[in-house]
């Protein structure tokens, strides 16, 4: 793990070099961002309750990019990013269906240099594997996408009355290690493929963490689009050693409209957690509309054994480009050995509105 930092420094020296003679230049920023509410309804198959959230598929956020020529055939930049979240949707449950006040927290706070070497990034930020295993052309992945516990994963199961786990707790689309304080470096666009490698630290003991994926994003001509990632992350912890992460998705868009999306990830640990997750949505698009179904299933996540699937239908409309208007249904259901539990139905209806 310690030849990476060595890289960083050597790549950081490089760069400070060719910059040494680089005229000063002006970076503006642009701030954007948008706002998402939504109304959630859920039934555990013991009671029934409806919320008020903000949908943690595409959680309320501000940001400022920007980035300026600073010679040499290089551009430097930054990229800030915030949420600010009151009523998370997958922090929300029946014992408390008020989370309390506004939540503000960071996102990406991270500045870049690219030119013709690629681009390092320093900072805050994407890890080189994130959102690996959510590639999704769909048009619906505001309401429904691989991610299925960003709507009610504080949500319990009921075993007559009797509260079992979260639902976040037995099914996780182990997406690598998203966000944290890294070096991350990009190739150039290889055609319609890239590389990415990052280096950081995690988490309140400083877990250090090295990520790794590949990626494409290209046209099939008559074929219509492809899009697809596979990574490979590995955490150091000191509860539960090595943490490794593996897996992809990829998304293919016809011309029809017609689109398929699929996932598979898995993630052992040096304690007990050996566990694997599948996703598959099939869905049409097509103007103004999109609409897809899609299907989950994890095993062993909480307890060897477990089986927990969720199947689901989403929708949305934009009358506009900065604006979606949402709706979706999905089922999450629990087989473990011993317990009897109830499905449970959460329907959302939302907005998201861009600016």
């Amino acid at each position: 793990m310690m030849r990476m930092p060595v890289l960083t420094a050597a790549v950081t020296a490089a760069l400070a070099g060719g910059l040494a003679a680089a005229p000063a230049s002006a970076i503006e920023a642009k701030i954007s961002g948008h706002v998402a509410r939504a109304l959630m309804f859920v039934d555990d198959g013991d009671r029934s309750d409806s919320f008020f959230v903000d949908p943690e598929t595409s959680n309320t956020r501000f940001r400022f990019v920007g980035a300026g020529d600073i010679g040499g055939g290089m551009k430097a930049g930054i990229n800030w990013e915030v949420e600010m979240v009151s009523n998370n949707s997958s922090k929300v449950s029946f014992a408390e269906r008020n989370t309390g006040g506004l939540d503000l927290n960071e996102r990406h706070l991270d500045v870049f240099l690219q030119g013709a070497f690629g681009k390092v990034s320093l900072g805050q930020g994407d890890g080189a594997a994130n959102g690996g295993v959510e590639v999704d052309l769909s048009g619906t992945s505001i309401v429904n996408y691989a991610g299925v516990t960003d709507i009610g994963a504080s949500i319990r199961f009921q075993d007559g009355g009797t509260a079992g786990p979260k639902i976040g707790e037995v099914i996780d689309q182990f997406d690598f290690e998203s966000r944290y304080d890294r070096v991350r470096y990009d190739t150039p666009p290889l055609g319609p493929f890239g590389l990415a490698v990052s280096f950081g630290s995690k988490g309140g003991d400083g877990d250090d963490v090295i990520e790794v994926a590949g990626r494409y994003a290209g046209e099939l001509g008559g074929g219509g689009r492809l899009a697809a990632a596979v990574g490979f992350s590995t955490r150091d912890t000191k509860d539960k050693g090595d943490v490794e992460t593996s897996g992809g998705s990829i998304s293919w868009l016809h011309p029809s409209g017609f689109n398929v999306t699929a996932a598979l990830s898995h993630r052992e640990d040096d304690d007990m957690l050996d566990a694997d997750y599948w996703y598959l949505k099939l869905g049409y698009r097509q103007g103004r509309h999109a609409v897809s179904v899609d299907f989950a299933s994890a095993e062993d996540e909480a307890q060897q054994g477990d089986d927990a699937d969720m199947v689901g239908i989403g929708y949305v409309f934009k009358p506009i480009a900065s604006v979606e208007l949402f709706a979706g249904v999905k089922v999450h259901s629990l087989d473990r050995s011993g317990a009897n539990f109830d499905d449970i139905t959460i329907a959302t209806l939302g907005s998201r509105v861009k600016f």
